[in-house]
């Protein structure tokens, strides 16, 4: 399988997952009204649906010759997509959903080949080939908010058995140990999320040993703030 078929893999797969997640819903989960600091599941969704919707669109545009935009603060960007769309309907939260899947597909099957691993396609890759880019925000992304809200819902398995399959699925597009610590860590946080505390740890020893860039952000990152308390956890950051 090449690098696109992948990729593309992987935005089905993660469609596939936002699909299952919409049809278990009921009505009351459906038309919640959601807060800043707790997002419904359409709030999710709306939010999933935006950062695709700008990865396609800049990608799009480099390929076209044209300026992608410059992304600004994204605190401030994900306040201000809360906002916008807390009054959406589900139907049309569902709808959106169902064209932005539809879009990244055929964006990413226009991207040249060679493409996938250019480092400067967009602004704010930071050296990262396009690939982790389309993979962070087409698959990661939404798995780590799905895992989330099964959390809530007492389905912390299930939200488990989500980031299982992530990490196996994207720890096969690279070797290279930065990205190896990167899947290591979103494990560590669903772990630390869903109470497995000690395996959160572990998770997070390993990806810290490969990624040390990690090492600032996983000191204020509000997923790991359950295993904090533990001797195991302040140990990784004593020397």
């Amino acid at each position: 399988m090449t690098l696109k078929e992948r990729l593309i893999a992987l935005l089905e797969l993660a469609y596939q997952e936002e699909q299952r997640l919409c049809v278990s819903l009921d009505e009351n989960e459906k038309s919640e009204t959601g807060k800043l600091e707790q997002w419904s599941a359409k709030d999710i969704m709306s939010h999933i649906v935006y950062w695709k919707e700008y990865m396609v669109r800049n990608i799009t545009a480099s390929l076209r010759g044209e300026s992608p935009d410059a992304r600004g603060d994204v605190d401030t960007i994900n306040k201000e997509v809360f906002e916008a769309n807390k009054n959406n309907s589900w139907d049309d939260t569902l709808m959106r959903l169902d064209r932005v899947y539809e879009s990244a597909i055929t964006c990413v099957r226009s991207v040249p080949d060679d493409k996938l691993i250019d480092t400067n396609t967009l602004p704010w890759q930071e050296g990262r080939p396009l690939w982790r880019i389309i993979t962070g925000t087409g698959y990661q992304h939404p798995i780590i908010h799905l895992a989330e809200y099964y959390i809530r819902r007492r389905d912390s398995d299930y939200a488990v058995k989500l980031n299982e399959r992530a990490a196996d699925l994207t720890r096969e597009l690279s070797d290279k140990p930065d990205w190896l610590g990167i899947v290591k860590y979103n494990l560590a946080c669903c772990y630390a999320l869903a109470g497995q505390h000690e395996r959160a740890i572990n998770e997070l020893r390993e990806a810290l040993k490969l990624n040390p860039g990690l090492r600032e952000w996983s000191k204020e990152d509000s997923d790991l703030a359950a295993i904090r308390e533990y001797d195991s956890y302040k140990s990784l950051y004593e020397s």
